[in-house]
């Protein structure tokens, strides 16, 4: 099964992380439906997200 890991930064600086409140979070994904459904949705986010995607097994 593949895992990748997802980091979204946020171009305005606004908080991407809830909890910390940093403009950077990364977390791991374990489906591919998953992945793109969360790639999907970066695009229409209103923090204007950059994402990248690193396969990790």
């Amino acid at each position: 099964m593949a895992t990748w890991e997802l980091t979204a930064t946020s171009r305005t600086g606004q908080p991407v992380n809830p909890i910390t409140g940093a403009a950077t979070d990364s977390i791991t994904v374990y489906s591919q439906a998953d992945l793109d459904r969360r790639v999907e949705a970066a695009k229409s986010d209103p923090r204007d997200l950059d994402v990248t995607v690193r396969r990790i097994s």
